[in-house]
């Protein structure tokens, strides 16, 4: 596994490095350095049953940089985030985002790549996709996406792509959590029907190895999405197509196989106006969890956010989550529902070119209905951060 990964960052190095090689020259980068300090409080940080009352402060340094060419536009960050826990979890968390896209564009063609290695906890970046909450541990995530598009027309063009990813959770299997892989590939075509309507189509492909859950799943798809702009400030998008499902769970010398269609669909509104903005977002999706076991997301978000001065923004941000576990159906896996609802308002203040502060506030309630007890948990945490954003660095060649 540690050589499939070095491999991976191997290719993603050799490949900016080539193709920033021959961009070499009239390039412009940019590089915007920041420091983030956070102070925490949260009654219920894993929204348990038992109560897990935390004090924690956060140091966050991150540094954006970007470069460009005629051709040729790399951007990406590295940040990290130290965290230290007091209270009923006392412990130190070390979270690390590195992140890296590079966008190479012909008459033609565009050759993109994105890339990052992201260390972070299950109560982050994995709650917010799927609404499942986990056993809290960090976990490590590899991942490469490649493609290519090419222009057919003005208004026609296709993209061909390829997905990795590799999770891994720390102390995984004591916490009943499974690391797996995904490799996926996609073909779409897409055609602007005028200047405000884009329509795509789009069909893929993914492999899921859960080697400790003894599973492996097939997820063979299509979606049909289109774009409509209302106006330069408000655009609406819709996609919605199903997604045929084949697992087979091994155990010992035997094995369970199910297939089953499942279909995904959404939409999203988004608008924004000289003082704010407001975007409207709802979803059905199928992922891949380190439960061990595929789960179904239903998912609403709304967030408004208005600048009431010139140094004042006040925003909020509401999330609500159905989930439910898609287990193989003959495994005899206990099928539970979860609905996660959380509200969050939060009120920045820009206190010169430099500095800024921000004050935040969540209440968290948590609702999970098995077959034979309904458990409810609710959770309430704030933060207050100061954050300095050093003047931008640039150098021209």
């Amino acid at each position: 596994m540690a050589g499939q990964r070095l491999l991976i960052a191997g290719v993603i190095v050799s490949s900016l490095l080539s193709l920033i090689g021959r961009e070499a020259d009239a390039a412009e980068w940019s590089a915007e350095p920041s420091l983030s300090i956070k102070g925490e409080y949260n009654s219920n940080l894993t929204l348990s049953r038992t109560p897990g009352e935390v004090w924690g402060h956060w140091v966050s340094p991150s540094v954006r940089f970007a470069g460009s060419t005629e051709r040729l536009e790399v951007s990406g960050k590295a940040a990290g985030d130290f965290i230290t826990y007091y209270g009923d979890q006392n412990r130190s968390l070390t979270n690390l985002f590195f992140p890296v896209t590079a966008r190479y564009s012909s008459e033609q063609d565009q050759f993109s790549l994105d890339s990052s290695f992201t260390r972070d906890n299950t109560l982050r970046s994995e709650l917010q996709q799927t609404g499942a909450i986990l056993s809290f541990t960090q976990r490590n995530l590899w991942s490469i996406n490649p493609s290519w598009t090419r222009a057919i027309t003005e208004r026609f063009s296709f993209q061909l792509g390829y997905q990795y990813q590799n999770i891994a959770y720390e102390n995984g299997r004591r916490l009943g959590l499974s690391d797996y892989d995904v490799h996926g590939g996609n073909l779409g075509l897409s055609y602007k029907l005028t200047e405000r309507d884009d329509v795509r189509l789009t069909g893929s492909y993914s492999k899921v190895d859960l080697p400790d859950a003894g599973l492996k799943i097939g997820n063979a798809g299509a979606v049909l999405s289109v774009t409509h702009a209302f106006s330069e400030a408000t655009t609406f998008s819709a996609f919605g197509g199903p997604k045929w499902i084949d697992q087979t769970l091994r155990f010992g010398s035997g094995s369970l196989s199910d297939r089953q269609v499942i279909w995904s669909f959404g939409g999203s509104m988004r608008t924004k106006w000289m003082d704010g903005q407001a975007s409207l977002e709802a979803n059905r999706d199928v992922n891949v969890s380190g439960l061990g076991v595929l789960v179904r997301t239903d998912r609403l978000v709304a967030s408004i956010s208005k600048e009431f001065t010139e140094t004042v923004t006040v925003s909020f941000a509401g999330q609500v989550f159905f989930v439910e576990l898609v287990p193989v159906q003959s495994a005899g896996i206990q099928v539970v529902q979860t609905r996660v609802i959380t509200a969050t308002p939060t009120a920045t203040w820009k206190l010169n070119d430099w500095w800024s502060l921000e004050a935040s506030y969540t209440y968290a309630h948590r609702l999970t209905d098995a077959a034979d007890a309904i458990d409810i948990n609710r959770g309430h945490s704030t933060f207050l951060k100061l954050t300095y954003v050093m003047p931008k660095l640039s150098i021209s060649r």
